[in-house]
């Protein structure tokens, strides 16, 4: 599997554990981070023994986001954001296995798009999450936002950026379980396994109708379960 010195991929038994490892930076992300965090995702995607992943931050936080530092310059380096960037996302929207996020410390700016781009997320009681970019004449995500806390909410922590607390996250629903801090990566791994041991063709299926479905009307949502029921009983699956 493709490796940085600032991304580890260590195999469980059924899952993996994809962790950034860039502790004196808040695990910002870099370029080759990014890239090489997009390639591990195909990897586990592709690995027929990997049921799902953990995603976590090597502690004291999870992730602050991308790199200010790489931000600017010429018009090569400004296409690299983009590109980089552009890999990353697409690779966790297309991403058939089920994501699950353990959180400590920063969650911020892409950090959170990364949090909210996982199926289960779990954090610490410690843990703090926002969308700043507008603090620094940038503009963060919204759409998961939208979809994790509902519109009114999501529009107040876009346009102000504020950070909010592990505890106001878990009862906005932004997150599913809260845990003592340090005990995160612990009960992550815990809920990977609970997964890793179910029928594999139910929980691609299962993940595949919670990706279609998240955000649409219930008219939709309930026509894409149909769709997927109709295949699974015509035996098209």
């Amino acid at each position: 599997m493709p490796t940085t010195p600032d991304l580890a991929l260590a195999r469980r038994d059924g899952y993996a554990v994809l962790t950034l490892d860039r502790a004196a930076k808040r695990n910002a992300l870099t370029f080759a981070m990014r890239r090489a965090f997009a390639e591990l995702l195909a990897a586990v995607a592709a690995d027929d023994g990997l049921a799902c992943a953990v995603v976590a931050g090597a502690p004291p936080d999870f992730c602050a986001g991308m790199d200010v530092r790489r931000f600017g310059g010429d018009t090569a380096n400004r296409r690299e954001i983009v590109e980089s960037s552009t890999r990353m996302f697409d690779a966790l929207a297309s991403f058939p296995k089920p994501l699950v996020a353990a959180v400590e410390g920063y969650a911020l700016g892409g950090g959170l798009a990364l949090l909210l781009a996982c199926d289960v997320r779990i954090a610490g009681r410690g843990a703090q999450l926002g969308m700043p970019e507008v603090k620094f004449g940038a503009a963060g995500g919204f759409a998961g936002l939208r979809a994790a806390v509902g519109d009114g909410m999501a529009r107040m922590l876009a346009l102000t950026g504020r950070t909010i607390g592990a505890e106001e996250a878990f009862r906005l629903g932004l997150l599913a379980e809260l845990v003592d801090d340090g005990a995160t990566l612990a009960r992550a791994e815990a809920v990977a396994a609970e997964l890793a041991a179910l029928p594999r063709r139910g929980l691609l299926l299962q993940t595949e109708i919670v990706r279609a479905t998240s955000g649409k009307t219930l008219a939709e949502g309930l026509a894409y379960e149909q769709a997927v029921f109709r295949r699974i009983v015509l035996g098209s699956e």
